[in-house]
């Protein structure tokens, strides 16, 4: 899976052999340090009801080792390529939130998003460099450059998550290194900085986006090293991602909900009225 293919080799061969590992690679050997944590995740579904168009989200926030919750959150959407925006723009709201108390806020994907969230990511990033707090983004899987081009000024397509496991490797069997690793990280926007982090000898790399802050700490980066489970994920980001997951039942209960809520709460006033003025009539009836 981590084998780098032949174009690969070929493209990055004179690159990296006029590089030192010290250049692209970062031991961290700082103590970890007493943080409080939280770990939001979303998960979305879209629910399509009598011409209308809803996208149901379901923000789940773990704050160990205290508890676990889920906030639900109806919007009306225009199509469906909107939803996954939607529902990052609500995970930016509730990390917004939780900065208020909490020292190290882990999230899912991608810090950086469509020009509609850049607005809440601003506010987010400024929040938490105001605070003295740390924001930190876990993606799985990377389609696109989004380091190597910025450190080894190379344009065309390459797959670093492959490129950074050979290298991570390399540089701890060369320097019988144990402990956490990242790459050298590149600014990316403001004061977003992205790197790829490996735990774990073995493990593949993930790539993280993060406020800039946390490369000047890196005691926040030891904290966060200890909770990452062998596959090199965070396990509190891995526990609010299974709560996050909507099911078809969870669809049935929305529906349902919706015509017997007493107050709109979360729900988009204009949903609200629409399911008040339209839906009203079928109350006690089996709508799905």
């Amino acid at each position: 899976m981590y084998r780098l293919s032949e174009i690969d080799l070929t493209q990055i061969n004179a690159e990296l052999g006029q590089l030192e590992d010290y250049d692209l690679v970062v031991e961290v050997n700082a103590e970890p340090a007493e943080y409080t944590i939280a770990a939001v995740d979303s998960g979305f579904t879209l629910v399509k009801y009598l011409g209308l168009m809803v996208g149901l989200v379901n923000v789940a926030i773990v704050t160990p080792p205290e508890s676990s919750r889920s906030r639900f959150i109806a919007r009306i959407i225009n199509d469906e390529e909107a939803l996954g925006v939607v529902a990052k723009l609500e995970e930016f709201n509730a990390a917004y939130e939780l900065l208020d108390d909490r020292d190290i806020l882990l999230l899912d994907g991608p810090l950086l998003t469509e020009r509609e969230g850049d607005g809440k990511l601003r506010a987010l990033v400024d929040k938490a460099l105001g605070t003295g707090h740390y924001v930190l983004s876990f993606t799985k899987e990377v389609r696109l450059n989004r380091v190597i081009n910025r450190l080894l000024k190379v344009d065309k397509p390459i797959n670093e998550a492959s490129l950074f496991f050979t290298l991570l490797e390399r540089f701890r069997l060369r320097h019988r290194s144990r402990g956490l690793l990242i790459t050298t990280p590149v600014n990316l926007q403001g004061e977003v900085v992205g790197f790829y982090m490996q735990a774990h000898g073995g493990s593949p790399p993930i790539y993280v986006e993060a406020t800039g802050n946390v490369v000047k700490n890196p005691s926040v980066l030891s904290t966060v090293a200890l909770m990452m489970s062998r596959e090199n994920y965070p396990i509190p980001l891995y526990i609010a991602d299974k709560i996050s997951k909507v099911s078809d039942e969870l669809r049935r209960w929305f529906i349902m909900a919706l015509l017997r809520m007493g107050s709109m709460s979360d729900v988009d006033p204009l949903l609200y009225r629409y399911v008040r003025d339209v839906l009203g009539y079928a109350r006690g009836r089996n709508l799905y």
